[in-house]
């Protein structure tokens, strides 16, 4: 099993994992009730079916890990000390979570008046990172875009390409992630959508040369992703994405089976179905399409 590089574990835990303070009574009959002494739990959270990144850090750090919680849902905590030498490994190469990391190392140790603790820390949590990376660094990127990136691919309105698109949604108070993203790569970043102004959304449209520039960056340190990337690679290589049917189809298949039973092989196959469309017969269906759509609105 391969061990994972404290850059890619800071980009997984600011996507997918989350800082707590937790608190345990003081072990004296005199103490101050309202007193109590905190200790760090790491939680990280992953589908079940795709947990190996979870699987590797317990590996690693040690730490709890349950499935099927929450939903098809697998959870690992790290608590205490072990957590504390994570987090302190790990910290300088946060890019979201950098600051409040820092504010809670800072308050460990001595007992607090709990109350005040949690306003505290509360408070921090609003505290932007500064100052941001002016560009992200390539495994810190593949950790980040595992834990909350989604790979789509949509056929254009003649439903004959595929376009293919990287995104990633995230609280409006924690965008520095995507912003970052967005510097480096492009894209756009908007609001989720009217109901939902919170949540931000970068989306990155990836024709096969910004694949291969991606592929060059962070796609190669992809592991939840690892099978859907490379499946598009072998796409890219034919330097299209016109057999759009086939790669949007093949794509949701990955997505939909269990990542540990997505094997080399596996990609191999899918890669097998899709067509190395000439222009000609791109044009063509486009003109069908087109004429369809006319005869239809004759109707």
């Amino acid at each position: 099993m391969t061990t994972l590089s404290e850059k890619y574990l800071a980009g997984f835990l600011d996507a997918d994992g989350s800082i707590q303070v937790m608190w345990r009574p003081v072990d004296r009959a005199d103490s101050d009730p309202t007193v109590r002494r905190p200790y760090l739990a790491l939680e990280f959270s992953q589908r079940s079916d795709r947990d190996e990144v979870l699987r590797q850090i317990q590996a690693t750090f040690g730490g709890k890990l349950s499935e099927n919680v929450r939903g098809p849902y697998s959870k690992l905590v790290i608590f205490g000390s072990p957590a504390v030498q994570v987090l302190t490994r790990i910290q300088k190469h946060l890019v979201i979570k950098r600051h409040y990391a820092g504010a809670v190392l800072d308050l460990l140790g001595a007992p607090r008046k709990v109350e005040l603790a949690q306003a505290y820390l509360k408070a921090q949590r609003l505290v932007p990172s500064t100052p941001l990376p002016n560009y992200p660094s390539r495994k810190w990127a593949a950790g980040y875009f595992d834990g909350d990136g989604c790979i789509s691919a949509r056929l254009n309105k003649n439903r004959t390409a595929a376009a293919v698109y990287f995104e990633i949604a995230c609280s409006a108070h924690d965008s520095e992630g995507i912003e970052i993203l967005q510097k480096a790569f492009g894209g756009s970043i908007n609001d989720m959508d009217a109901s939902r102004k919170h949540l931000k959304k970068w989306v990155l449209s990836v024709p096969p040369s910004k694949l291969k520039e991606v592929d060059r960056h962070f796609g190669q340190y992809l592991i939840v992703k690892k099978s859907q990337f490379d499946f598009l690679m072998g796409c890219a290589q034919m330097g299209h994405f016109r057999d759009g049917s086939s790669i949007s189809g093949a794509l949701k298949q990955l997505k939909a089976q269990p990542h540990r039973l997505s094997e080399p092989n596996a990609v191999s196959q899918l890669l097998s179905t899709v067509r190395d469309v000439p222009d000609e017969e791109l044009l063509d269906n486009k003109r069908r399409a087109m004429e369809k759509a006319r005869a239809l609105r004759k109707r």
